[in-house]
């Protein structure tokens, strides 16, 4: 189990790291590399990515001395000589196995029960989970080999945590949900509060709260950011499913079912039983409305509100959300509205002086005697 502390020290040469990614090296392979660091304030010893032409154009002004560089790339100002790059496939996921390399992991508490933990005498905890000071664990509830609770983590009744999770402070799951393998759950994220259910009120009633009664079943590798919550289901499931990377502050509804390899930026907000397919991507503050169906591969452009069904593949955006080449049309139609209803105003006003300035015709054309 890790515990981490900083950043472990990077220590390699260029050629060892363009062997280790599989690259190709433009430079000297004896160049000695020594950490990480963004392309705009990094110095010697530091390697950074480039992924597009915005950020190789800061390539020759940049005081790093290695790069990993998306293949197809052109560099301009680079000198082999002194400086390395190293061309790979893609640069994200190349500087991405770079962190892993050095990545300090979390600081886990130890394996076992803290002593100030409270696990009822029916929860099951496995002898390599680690469960930290103020945890609590209700009746029936189960926590897999491997997996961590970090600190004043709340689990309740009928509910199970997978192998290998880690669930940061503050985080609640609550009654008979579900976590998966490997799931890292950021703080004070809840999973199962009730759905938003009521009967609206009436002149002579208050609304009626619907009970929740259902679930929410998370899959296996997935990831779900700080403050987020995910309602349980009014009965059935609420589910995720499988490696959905969920951001900070996204809020999703009673009874959706968002399918495997999402991405849901920050927060968006779905409504209920809202159904997304695999390997959907929400923008920030997108909006769901309720039982709206989104196919697969669909791509929702930050702050849209979604109103309608989105067909497979599709890239929409904007208010209502659409495709996305009309919501581009239209935007730039609105910037230039106010110039058109300028001239449109000055040549109304142009025709109606001149109509205004036209002499009435006489009905009698006789010449006069």
């Amino acid at each position: 189990m890790s515990h981490g502390d900083q950043a472990q020290p990077l220590s390699i040469t260029a050629g060892e790291l363009a062997a280790l990614l599989g690259g190709t090296l433009e430079g000297p392979p004896d160049l000695r590399l020594t950490g990480v660091a963004p392309i705009e304030s990094g110095g010697p010893g530091e390697v950074t990515f480039i992924r597009a032409a915005s950020f190789a154009k800061h390539w020759a002004e940049s005081r790093c001395s290695a790069a990993l560089v998306t293949e197809s790339l052109e560099i301009p100002g680079h000198d082999p000589a002194v400086r390395a790059l190293i061309r790979v496939p893609d640069a994200d996921a190349a500087f991405a196995a770079v962190l892993a390399k050095i990545d300090p992991g979390n600081h886990l508490p130890p394996r076992g029960v803290h002593p100030s933990a409270v696990v009822d005498p029916d929860a099951s905890v496995h002898p390599d989970a680690a469960i930290g000071p103020g945890c609590t664990i209700g009746p029936d509830s189960s926590v897999g080999p491997g997996s961590a609770l970090i600190a004043g983590v709340h689990i309740g009744k009928g509910v199970t945590v997978g192998a290998s999770c880690v669930l940061h402070p503050g985080v609640v799951i609550a009654d008979r949900c579900t976590i998966g393998d490997r799931c890292l759950i950021h703080p004070n994220a809840v999973v199962g509060a009730d759905g938003f259910g009521y009967i609206p009120p009436t002149d002579d009633r208050p609304a009626i709260k619907i009970p929740q009664i259902g679930s929410v079943i998370i899959g296996d590798d997935c990831e779900i950011g700080a403050g987020s919550a995910i309602d349980r289901a009014k009965f059935g499931q609420t589910r995720i499913g499988d490696r959905v990377k969920i951001d900070n502050l996204v809020h999703i509804g009673h009874n959706c079912d968002i399918g495997d390899d999402c991405i849901l930026c920050g927060r968006a907000t779905l409504g209920g039983s809202v159904t997304m397919g695999s390997r959907v991507m929400l923008g920030g503050a997108v909006t769901v409305a309720d039982q709206v169906t989104i196919g697969d591969n669909a791509r929702i452009a930050g702050g849209a509100i979604v109103m309608d069904a989105i067909p497979p593949g599709e890239t929409v955006a904007g208010i209502p959300a659409m495709p996305a080449r009309t919501a581009l049309a239209n935007y730039a139609a609105f910037g230039r509205l106010a110039e058109f209803m300028r001239k449109a105003e000055k040549s109304l006003t142009k025709l109606t002086r001149a109509h205004d300035e036209q002499k009435p015709v006489s009905a009698d054309t006789t010449e006069p005697s």
